[in-house]
C-alpha cells in the first residue's frame, strides 16, 4: 500500500474524523488511529496528509473547531452557567485569539504560496529557455553530422577519380560508414 493517492474520499473522511476529534476535546492521533484502521493507512501518514495538506487547505473549518472545542471546554468548566458578562470575556478573548492566530496563519500560507509561485514561474522560464537551447543544439548537431557526410562522400568522390583504393572509415561505435550513403555498416 505504500505510496497509494489519496483519494477525494479519503481526504474528506480524514478531515471529517480530525475536526471531528479537535472540537470533541479528543487528540488528533486518536482521530488518526480510527481513520487509519478505516482507510488501511498508518496514523503516522494520516497525521501527515492532515498536517501538511488538508488542514492547510480549510483553515477557518480548522479554527472554527478550535473554537468549539474552548467553547464546550468552558462551558465544562463553569457548567451552563455562562450568563454572566465576567464569564463570557475570557471565551471572547481566546476565540479573539485563536481568530488573529489564523489570521497570522493564513497570511503566512499565502506569502509561502506567493513565493512557491513566483519560483515556479521562474523554473518554468528557465525550462522554456533550455529546452530552446536543447533544440538550438539538436540542429547545430545534425547540421554538423550532414556536412561531415558531405565530406566523407567528397573524399570518397575524389578517391575514386584518382584511382586510389577506397577509404575505409569506422564511426564513434565502431561501425564501418559508407562515404556515399552515409550509413554505417557493422564491420
Amino acid at each position: 500500500m505504500k505510496g497509494r493517492r489519496w483519494t477525494e474520499e479519503e481526504d474528506q473522511l480524514l478531515r471529517e474524523f480530525a475536526l471531528t476529534a479537535i472540537e470533541s476535546g479528543k487528540t488528533q492521533i486518536e482521530a488518526f488511529e480510527e481513520v487509519g484502521r478505516k482507510l488501511n493507512r498508518t496514523p503516522g501518514a494520516c497525521g501527515f496528509r492532515w498536517n501538511a495538506v488538508l488542514r492547510q487547505q480549510d483553515l477557518k473549518a480548522y479554527a472554527d473547531a478550535k473554537k468549539k472545542r474552548v467553547y464546550r471546554q468552558l462551558k465544562k468548566k463553569k457548567g451552563d452557567q455562562l450568563e454572566s458578562l465576567t464569564q463570557v470575556i475570557p471565551l471572547i478573548k481566546e476565540l479573539d485569539r485563536e481568530g488573529r492566530r489564523a489570521k497570522d496563519e493564513v497570511k503566512a500560507l499565502t506569502k509561502r504560496l506567493a513565493d512557491a509561485e513566483k519560483a515556479l514561474r521562474e523554473l518554468e522560464s528557465e525550462n522554456s529557455k533550455l529546452k530552446e537551447e536543447r533544440q538550438s543544439y539538436d540542429l547545430y548537431e545534425n547540421e554538423v553530422k550532414d556536412k561531415y557526410q558531405d565530406l566523407l562522400r567528397m573524399l570518397q568522390s575524389v578517391r575514386k577519380q584518382a584511382g586510389m583504393p577506397e577509404l575505409v572509415i569506422k564511426n564513434e561505435k565502431g561501425q564501418q560508414v559508407n562515404a556515399d550513403s552515409g550509413i554505417g555498416e557493422s564491420s
